[in-house]
Formats: C-alpha cells, sequence, structure tokens
C-alpha cells in the first residue's frame, strides 16, 4: 500500500480516444461520489512540457488509483505513452495495488511489462455498471471512501441522461445531422486515399486504380479486387440515407459480360450516441459484429485491414 494517503483524485482514467465514451459512461457512474480525473475531449489543448508533467503528476502521484481502459494501441499514441510511462514508474516504485485494467477487447494482449498474475475486468461481460462497482472496491482498498449513492445522486446522474437525450433530439430535429453525416462521409474518404497510399508499394510495383465520386463515392482496387465506399445521401431525412461498403471481385472483361461477386458487404446508418460521438450503426447482417458501433476512423481502419486479408489471401492462393 502507498505511504500517501491524500490525493487530489480518488479515480484517474487512461483510455484512447475512440474509447472515450466507455471512460464517460463509466465516469459518470463514480463521479458523483469520488473526484475523478477525465481529461475528455481537451487533449489538444494541453501540449508540450506542461501536458506532459501535468500528466505525469496526475497518474504518478496525485490519484489514489489508476483505471486504464485497454485495447491493443494503447500506450502508443503519444498521450497515452505519457500516461504508460508515469504508470510503469509508479509500479515499479510503489506496487501494483493502484492499477485497474479494463480489457476493452478479448483479442487484445496484456502488456509484457505487467504481471502474469494480474487479473484485468472483462468489460464485454460486465460492461460499465459492472466495472463501476469494482472501481469502488479498489478505492476502499487503497485507503479511500466511497459514500453509499443517496437519492440526490441518483437524480443528478438522470438528469444529465435526459440532458444528452435531449441534445441527441435536437441534433437529428434541427438538421445538423444531415450535414454532419456529409461530412463524415468527406472524413473518410481522406482517410481511404490515406490508406491507399499507405498499402501501395512502388519496390513491387504493387498500386491502386481509383474511382471516386465526390462527397459521395470512393473505391481503390487491384487485379480485380475492390473495397468501395458508397454514400447514398440523396433523401432529406437521415433514417433513409445509407453507407454501403463492399469488397467485391470484378469478374470477366470490361464492357463483356461483366459482372460482380460480392465478399463482403453490410450497410450502415448514421447515429450519434449521448456523448456526442458520430458513429456508424451496422444493420443486421450474418457476418457483421452485432451491436457494434464505429467511428468514421475505426469504421475505415476495420476495412482496409479487411481488404488486406483479402488481397493476401488472394496472393497465397496464386502461387
Amino acid at each position: 500500500m502507498e505511504e500517501i494517503k491524500n490525493y487530489k483524485y480518488e479515480v484517474a482514467f487512461s483510455f484512447l480516444q475512440a474509447d472515450e465514451a466507455i471512460a464517460l459512461q463509466i465516469n459518470d457512474l463514480i463521479q458523483d461520489r469520488l473526484s475523478t480525473f477525465l481529461y475528455s475531449k481537451k487533449q489538444e489543448q494541453l501540449g508540450g512540457s506542461d501536458g506532459e508533467r501535468k500528466f505525469n503528476e496526475v497518474f504518478y502521484k496525485e490519484s489514489r488509483i489508476v483505471v486504464v481502459l485497454y485495447r491493443n494501441g494503447w500506450g502508443k499514441t503519444p498521450w497515452t505513452r505519457i500516461e504508460e510511462t508515469a504508470i510503469r514508474n509508479r509500479a515499479f516504485d510503489s506496487g501494483w495495488e493502484f492499477l485497474v485494467i479494463v480489457n476493452l477487447d478479448k483479442a487484445s494482449n496484456l502488456p509484457n511489462w505487467i504481471p502474469k498474475i494480474y487479473i484485468w475486468v472483462d468489460y464485454e461481460r460486465w460492461k460499465s455498471e459492472g466495472v463501476a462497482p469494482v472501481i469502488e472496491q479498489k478505492v476502499k482498498e487503497n485507503g479511500g471512501h466511497a459514500r453509499p449513492e443517496s437519492l440526490e445522486d441518483k437524480a443528478k446522474r438522470f438528469g444529465r441522461l435526459r440532458a444528452s437525450v435531449k441534445k441527441r433530439e435536437l441534433f437529428f430535429n434541427n438538421g445538423e445531422a444531415q450535414t454532419s453525416s456529409d461530412n463524415e462521409v468527406v472524413k473518410m474518404i481522406e482517410l481511404l486515399k490515406d490508406n491507399k497510399a499507405k498499402i501501395e508499394d512502388p519496390d513491387t510495383n504493387f498500386k491502386f486504380s481509383t474511382e471516386e465520386r465526390e462527397r459521395e463515392m470512393y473505391q481503390f482496387g487491384n487485379n480485380g479486387y475492390n473495397l468501395c465506399f458508397n454514400w447514398f445521401h440523396q433523401y432529406h431525412e437521415i433514417k433513409d440515407r445509407s453507407l454501403i461498403v463492399t469488397i467485391y471481385e470484378k469478374l470477366g472483361h470490361h464492357g463483356i459480360n461483366n459482372k460482380e461477386r460480392i465478399i463482403f458487404q453490410v450497410k450502415y446508418k448514421f447515429d450519434r450516441d449521448l456523448e456526442e460521438n458520430n458513429i456508424w450503426k451496422p444493420e443486421s447482417n450474418i457476418w457483421a459484429v452485432k451491436n457494434k458501433y464505429f467511428t468514421s476512423t475505426e469504421l475505415v481502419d476495420y476495412w482496409v485491414s479487411m481488404f488486406i486479408d483479402v488481397l493476401v489471401k488472394r496472393e497465397k492462393n496464386r502461387r
């Protein structure tokens, strides 16, 4: 147990930007009874040495416990790298009692600097409502105190929920969703172009052909295999708009018996969660991840990764 008993924060959260919504959900369940540090949506405003010093202080000495919302990639971004360093130094100096690791993705691998016997919390099983009591118990074990949730606390939390719901409804009712969805598609097209450039290999003369309709469609492909993002946005109502993502193979010769074999295809609807994140929700599909929402960046990464797997399989089959 650490010697320091008085802390500025009972709980400090460390997470990737893409997991901010989960951090906010957990924080909402405990913030009325525990002081928390959740540097949300403002990381870009705290830069340079001041930012690094602040984060070192928070995660090394100012927080009673640290909660890491972990998936592969944590510790690799500029801010989580700083947080990881502070956490590792603290563990080296004071032991592991202060740390709670919440595993957000079963495919993620525990960092090799954490003891093999260390137990982490399975988010897929327990969700935010199950993680919150674990955090409270960890605070108590480390000398802190979380008072029972009062009626006033519940009322405040309910009030925050109602405010978020009303804000989301206004977002869809005032037409802002249409503009935001169009902007998200433009963002994804730019991300696709960046990824295309990363995959192309001049050393082996591996290049992609492209096809584009400004603000509507973008695809790139090689030797008949293509990845296509197609935004059907002719309708005013956001519920009638769809983003269709397809990996397909062109068969036959251009203009002569030209056919397409769909390998993977999913239709997405634009949405916004209660933490004001723009997201894409897949419609029912026999192979798509059920109940999985994607940010635009996550969606591009997901499909480009899948497309690379298809290309790898094609190359192996050609041998």
